[in-house]
């Protein structure tokens, strides 16, 4: 088997996801390899991870001509199918640039494909360039690759809005293969060792964040520092963000540091740091923009603080999966993108009321066993096996 995707940075979603399913695999008894690329973005060059074939320059950018500089990129993609001539290739879905590539190496030695579909790039890129050539690029970029969605072996989608977002654009039926959290590497260590590792005060009260900062497209972490800010300000609490990730420019870096009397900065972190940041906080945060665009997607983030026990205050729309299954099972608290007041009230709320943050932990560590990375991996699996035997 040959998984190909992007890059495999050690630090992104997608190396976590990834790494699990080989690993997985491999414990199946199949043999499994990956290829990624040399990563360019504005927050510097990210090299494929240990274990992965790496190749030449690929842009980390979702601007419309980029996405053709890609494709062109991509083409060593086939050079490698028809060297390795795997059995099966899986093609991991953002970047959406590898589509005609892969498919066409897949084609020209008889392997099958199956396309794992984590954000729905086609969508994404319509619905941001609507007019002028750059619609036009990105009404045909769609087409083609709705095509080879439906040619292939198999597709899946991470959640249950985004399968059937694919399934009507496409006319085919979408497998779903949940993300989640490794629950045998994700375990909370003791918060008052965390705190002291990372040098944080023993009677704050922290709100996890692990992602971009400050803009990233479907995240924006200004609205929860601008709220804590407040809250600091109009009541006693002692609250703070606990932030780790990448800063992709110097106006996001005066932005933190504008901020840095609620703000710690970790930098980018190791999935040890990241297990540490996030034992040593009582509430994870999700700033996601308001854009519906983005309904379909639970971030990585929300498994892996689900995992840590961690309550989540949801900066989401209603209608979004995300919302919908932090209010069903009581995860956390949810508001609305731009309602202030709403994120002001949640964070002095779960500060002050520790009868209620109890109750929202015991709800994560009861939730906690459905957010197993394991439940993705085994339904791969399954479809793996039914394709071998055909």
């Amino acid at each position: 088997m040959l998984i190909v995707c992007t890059h495999f940075g050690e630090n992104t979603a997608a190396y976590r996801r990834l790494s699990y399913f080989a690993k997985y695999l491999r414990s199946r008894g199949l043999r499994v390899s990956c290829i990624g690329f040399l990563g360019i973005s504005s927050s510097g060059i990210v090299k494929p991870s240990r274990g992965c074939y790496g190749l030449p320059f690929f842009i980390s950018t979702r601007h419309i001509w980029g996405l053709i500089l890609n494709a062109i990129f991509s083409l060593f993609v086939i050079v490698v199918i028809l060297i390795s001539r795997p059995r099966m290739v899986i093609l991991s879905i953002p970047d959406a640039s590898l589509v005609v590539a892969t498919y066409l190496g897949c084609l020209l030695i008889g392997s099958k494909l199956i396309i794992d579909i984590r954000d729905p790039q086609e969508e994404i890129i319509a619905h941001k360039y609507k007019q002028g050539l750059s619609s036009l690029i990105a009404k045909i970029f769609r087409q083609i690759n709705y095509s080879i969605y439906r040619r292939a072996d198999v597709v899946t989608g991470v959640t249950r809005t985004l399968v059937t977002m694919l399934a009507n654009a496409t006319s085919k039926f979408i497998h779903l293969v949940p993300n989640g959290a490794d629950l045998k590497i994700f375990v909370p260590i003791n918060k008052g060792e965390a705190r002291e590792t990372l040098g944080l005060s023993q009677d704050s009260f922290l709100i996890a964040y692990v992602g971009g900062l400050v803009a990233y497209e479907q995240y924006d972490v200004l609205p929860i520092l601008t709220a804590i800010k407040r809250a600091k300000e109009s009541s006693d609490i002692n609250v703070r963000l606990t932030a780790a990730g990448p800063i992709s420019n110097e106006n996001d870096r005066r932005i933190i540091e504008k901020f840095k009397d609620v703000v710690s900065y970790m930098g980018v972190l190791d999935t040890k740091g990241v297990l540490t940041l996030l034992s040593a906080c009582d509430v994870g945060v999700i700033p996601r923009v308001g854009d519906p665009i983005y309904d379909y997607a639970l971030p990585v983030k929300f498994y892996e603080y689900i995992a840590m026990g961690l309550p989540v205050i949801a900066i989401t729309n209603r209608k979004s999966e995300l919302a919908k299954i932090v209010e069903d099972n009581k995860l956390g608290l949810v508001c609305k993108p731009g309602d202030q007041l709403c994120l002001e009230n949640a964070i002095m709320t779960l500060a002050t009321d520790k009868s209620l943050l109890g109750e929202l932990k015991r709800n994560v560590f009861a939730f906690r066993k459905n957010i197993d990375r394991s439940i993705g991996a085994e339904r791969l699996y399954g479809l793996i096996n039914k394709l071998l035997q055909t």
